[in-house]
């Protein structure tokens, strides 16, 4: 898995669906081996940030495209049309078809229990899903706005959630709500709104993210 250089490549889900994803490989020694699952502004430059942000700490992360069921090439800005935008998007991928992505992406890492997953957003919703159905090594969410709306999906993996307490768009009834039905499942609440993991947005704050970031390593660190 440690080719030189971070790039997009091709893969293909169980029905056939073609695809493309960022992949990212570890720099150094490789540590573990981590699906990015990105908000609802497509594989943009924040997520390949983020990609590149992993392998830096040793992960191999590949980040697939979700929105190629829909349209192809689809990289969002964070202002209120990248946002409508993005809505719309995610409303015409189904859930089940976005899982068939992820497990794409979780075979061409080695399949099952070879890689955890990580999400931002709509990606931290399709990270607890993934947590439920898909043999992944881990799953990470942060701030996914329909984990309220499943709370009987149980993890069947170690599982570590993010939220912000100035979230508008997510209740902290969500995160209690967790806490309640799994006593045993980690769930962070930060002074903060949504988003706040992603510095190209008003919403970035900076020391919430540096811990949230060293919580999520510290599990992957724990599993691999």
């Amino acid at each position: 898995m440690n080719d030189a250089t971070a790039g997009w490549i091709d893969l293909q889900a169980a029905d056939g669906h073609r695809f493309r994803a960022y992949r990212a490989p570890a720099k150094g020694e490789e540590i573990g081996r981590l699906i990015v699952a990105p908000e609802i502004f497509g594989i943009n430059h924040h997520i390949r940030s983020v990609c590149d942000g992993f392998a830096q700490q040793g992960f191999t992360a590949v980040a697939p495209d979700l929105f190629d069921r829909t349209e192809r090439g689809v990289e969002l800005a964070y202002d209120d049309a990248g946002i409508q935008r993005g809505i719309a998007l995610k409303g015409a991928v189904p859930t089940a078809d976005a899982l068939q992505d992820v497990a794409a992406a979780l075979a061409h890492l080695g399949g099952d229990g070879a890689a955890a997953i990580v999400g931002y957003c709509w990606g931290g919703s399709i990270a607890w899903a993934s947590a439920a159905v898909l043999p992944v090594r881990a799953a990470i969410g942060y701030y996914g706005g329909e984990i309220g709306k499943t709370l009987d999906s149980a993890p069947r993996v170690p599982t570590l959630l993010h939220f912000g307490e100035q979230d508008h768009a997510i209740p902290l009834t969500v995160a209690e709500g967790v806490r309640s039905r799994y006593p045993w499942l980690p769930v962070h609440v930060y002074p903060a709104g949504h988003g706040f993991n992603c510095d190209e947005r008003g919403s970035f704050h900076p020391e919430s993210a540096v811990l949230a970031l060293r919580r999520t390593v510290g599990l992957l660190r724990a599993v691999f």
